[in-house]
């Protein structure tokens, strides 16, 4: 099963990777304005909301090699769901 563990950690990586490709290339089309997402200002919650969505990823890489089978299989599942509303 340690190659099932090796698969998903690749994955969420992939995902944190795919986030920040999009960042960069949102940045270089010119579309970005700093403190703001689609003409709106940014407040201090939105910011945290961001910070837990993007962590979630970098946690998942770790959990998914340290963890055990059954508590794996269930962190990723509901992991996956809460990013999938996003």
């Amino acid at each position: 099963m340690e190659y099932m563990q090796i698969k998903l950690s690749a994955l969420w990586a992939a995902l944190m990777l795919t986030y920040l490709l999009g960042d960069v290339l949102r940045i270089y089309s010119g579309d970005f304005k700093a403190g703001e997402i689609g003409g709106k200002q940014i407040t201090q919650v939105m910011w945290l909301g961001i910070a837990i969505l993007m962590v979630i990823p970098v946690v998942m890489v770790f959990l998914s090699l340290t963890l055990n089978d059954p508590v794996n299989r269930w962190a990723n599942h509901h992991r996956s769901h809460i990013l999938l509303w996003f």
